[in-house]
């Protein structure tokens, strides 16, 4: 299990941590304007893949995961997403009235892959790599264009995008053993019916994480859009690292020994980067964002907050769905939304600043956290969960105190994390070993 968790995470924090320090470089050297178009770009393909794979691409993990003639159900689950795509592509022809809509090109070779279908197949080394990858390739080539072309940076993205899903997509195929065939069927679009239950949560899920600027931007300038988005792509970081430890583990997540333990490491790391944001953030924010952030340190503590509410009960999703217990979830999602959008309208009227944004996601997380601790589980499960995180956040009290020795500056923020971390690493390393499995 450590040794999985070790590759899965150097991946995704390589690409992870590629994109915030890429965003910092554009941010300072390319037009704000093309850097926030970018930052469209990226929300809206989030968007698509979501929409895209709505609830029948979960539906499609569970049969792929567990089922003998998985083939078939990946070849269905594909046809639906590409006829799905097609509908989407007439989108573009809105292009004309508002260039945001041409973006929806994206769909077709973001429906293509199949790279949910190698994490089902235990395959997700190989779909961790592939998500660094689309990560790093296009802000690579940005990059260089921020430097030659500075007032093309966002053609080169949106280029270089499309570019590396196509090459990446082959590369899917090729690993599954599957050939590709790009397939359209009206009649697949009936799975999408069959789970609307799962594509509603997954759509709101969304929503906590870049979603949140697509109610933000109307009432956002250029500059605090930008601000906004690196923000949430670095908590992102935290997300996506968790989401790939939990998919690593998909086909065992229906059992509390292993749900437990993966909550458990998000705690570990959800303390860390709260932190790393809240205790070191003059040291923190220029290095890794830039100066013109230290103006929003409130905005990060927040982010490092609603990291650590998130982590509690963060396998529950994943085993809810295993369960089959959509509908309940659901309902839970959708209210959280519905909270959060309202926190975010008011607040907006009250403070115009980017810490808004992350004020109305941390109230969405802290109720949809809740919800599922009463909704999906035990008093006992509970109560060791919160038990453990009292326990973990005390361990704050050392790089606490050595920032108020010493001072916050980088030699004493790696010193104490290092620590920090050994400490952690030592007394939990039996929740880094897998338990055997659960046989009937």
């Amino acid at each position: 299990m450590i040794k999985r968790i070790a590759i899965l995470f150097a991946l995704t924090g390589a690409a992870y941590g590629f994109s915030v320090l890429a965003l910092k470089y554009l941010a300072a050297q390319a037009e704000v304007n093309q850097v926030a178009k970018i930052a469209e770009l990226d929300s809206l393909i989030q968007f698509l893949i979501g929409l895209i794979g709505f609830g029948m691409q979960t539906e499609a993990i569970r049969n792929i995961s567990f089922s003998s003639d998985w083939r078939k159900d990946l070849v269905e689950a594909q046809t639906a997403r590409e006829t799905m795509a097609v509908l989407l592509l007439s989108l573009t022809l809105v292009g004309v009235l508002k260039e945001y809509y041409f973006y929806f090109a994206m769909a077709p070779l973001l429906a293509a892959s199949a790279d949910y279908a190698l994490y089902a197949r235990g395959l997700a080394t190989l779909g961790a790599f592939t998500a660094f990858l689309r990560v790093v390739f296009p802000l690579g080539v940005s990059l260089i264009a921020a430097v030659y072309f500075s007032g093309h940076v966002f053609l080169v993205y949106a280029l270089a995008t499309a570019l590396v899903y196509l090459v990446s997509n082959g590369l899917i195929y090729f690993w599954l053993g599957v050939p590709f065939q790009y397939r359209i069927s009206l009649k697949s679009l009936q799975l999408y019916l069959k789970t609307v239950p799962i594509g509603i949560i997954n759509i709101a899920f969304y929503f906590f994480g870049l979603g949140i600027l697509m109610l933000a931007q109307p009432f956002f300038t250029p500059d605090q859009f930008v601000v906004s988005f690196v923000a949430l792509k670095f908590y992102l970081i935290f997300k996506g690292g968790i989401r790939v430890i939990q998919q690593g583990f998909v086909n065992r997540m229906n059992e509390e020994a292993v749900c437990i333990r993966i909550d458990k490491i998000a705690m570990m790391l959800a303390v860390m980067f709260f932190g790393t944001l809240a205790i070191f953030p003059r040291t923190i924010i220029p290095l890794v964002f830039g100066y013109q952030f230290l103006d929003h340190q409130l905005l990060f503590a927040g982010l490092g907050s609603a990291a650590i509410v998130f982590s509690i009960f963060c396998s529950s999703y994943t085993r809810v769905l295993l369960e089959r217990k959509d509908v309940t979830l659901m309902k839970l999602a959708v209210i959280a939304v519905a909270i959060s959008a309202t926190t975010f309208l008011i607040l907006f009227q009250i403070i115009k600043e980017p810490e808004v944004v992350v004020a109305a996601l941390l109230i969405g997380e802290l109720f949809f956290s809740i919800t599922l601790a009463t909704n999906f589980f035990s008093r006992e499960q509970i109560k060791q969960r919160m038990l453990f995180l009292i326990v973990v956040s005390l361990s704050l009290l050392l790089p606490i105190s050595l920032q108020l020795l010493w001072g916050d500056v980088l030699t004493v923020y790696l010193a104490s994390f290092m620590v920090l971390a050994a400490v952690l690493f030592i007394f939990n390393r039996k929740n880094l070993v897998l338990p055997n499995p659960v046989r009937d």
